[in-house]
This record gives C-alpha cells, structure tokens and sequence, in this order.
C-alpha cells in the first residue's frame, strides 16, 4: 500500500512539474533553458529503499554484501533477552541470524547494536555486527507488523563489521526482513 501511494504521488509531481516546463518554456527565449529538466530529473532520483520482500511466517530473507539467503529455520521468537534466532537448514545452520534483548512492544523502530539490541550473524568465517572497520556501530530496524502471533522486521543497507580482531571476514552491507513466530 506504502509503494502505490509513492508511486501515485511520484506520477502527479512529475506530471505537475512537466505540465509547468511546458507552459514556461513557451516564449523563444526559454527554448534552450534547461533548469526545469533538470528539477524533474532530480525529483525523479532515487525515491529511498524499497522493502524487501515479505518472508514466509517463522523464516527470515537475508542479504549480506552480494550472497542472499532464506533463512527457514527459526529457533526463537521472544521479546527480551532470547530475542530472535532464525537459520539455515543445512550442515552447519550458517548463516544465522540473532537479534537478543528486542522489545516486541516497540511498534516503529530499533536500533540494532551499541546500545541498543544485539545483533549477530553468525558465518562460517566469523561472527558480524552492527559497525565498520571493526568498530562497533549501530542500525535502525523497522517493525513492519507486530501482532499477538507475528513480529516482522526490517533492517535495509547496514554496514556490518567482524566481532572479534582474529576474523578474517570483510565490512559488508547487511540487509534483511525477518518474519517470526511468535
């Protein structure tokens, strides 16, 4: 519903500003003027993240750098200290995913990392969070729904950085919706 507002809104700017570069450019001296292309061109830029997909009840979408995964194993969904646990079904359940000390009653947004809930992803190389250069840093998740069954949340574009100085795993950019259980 979200994106079909924007796209709406996005339609009528653009119309409203075209129908305007037609009515000032009229006279033979604006004909070669390009500063209101130019307006719409900027107005017609990036208009922000797009959400990423809704993910099947109890499993999580997750993309680190260029490698995705679904996550469909969920091992916890509790607002607190337990938090969120979501991985892989395979040999060694890598990558998973860990948000601990989340409050579900929290109905906008969290921030993910120092200071705030812990966030870990658990890879074969090594452990991430929040944070670059091996700095510890934060990001914002956003709750897309919270119901007496369901918490889904979404994190777009954070930078993620290696736990531990003995990692060898480059800074990436995390992003990922997770869907759980309750």
């Amino acid at each position: 519903m979200q994106t079909q507002k924007k796209t709406v809104r996005l339609f009528l700017a653009i119309t409203l500003i075209g129908a305007a570069i037609s009515f000032s450019n009229c006279a033979d001296d604006k004909k070669t003027d390009l500063t209101p292309i130019a307006a719409l061109l900027a107005l017609t830029g990036n208009s922000g993240p797009v959400d990423l997909p809704q993910p099947v009840d109890g499993t999580a979408f997750m993309k680190m750098g260029s490698e995705s995964f679904v996550l469909t194993n969920q091992q916890l969904c509790v607002s607190g200290v337990g938090g969120i646990i979501v991985q892989m079904v395979d040999t060694d359940n890598l990558p998973i995913l860990n948000i601990h000390n989340i409050n579900f009653s929290q109905t906008t947004t969290h921030t993910l990392g120092q200071g705030g809930s812990a966030l870990d992803i658990d890879t074969a190389g090594g452990v991430y969070g929040a944070g670059t250069n091996n700095v510890r840093g934060t990001c914002t998740a956003t709750v897309k729904e919270t119901s007496a069954t369901i918490f889904d949340l979404q994190v777009l574009d954070c930078p993620i950085t290696k736990q531990f100085a003995a990692s060898n795993i480059p800074d990436v950019n995390l992003s990922f919706r997770v869907r759980c259980r309750r």
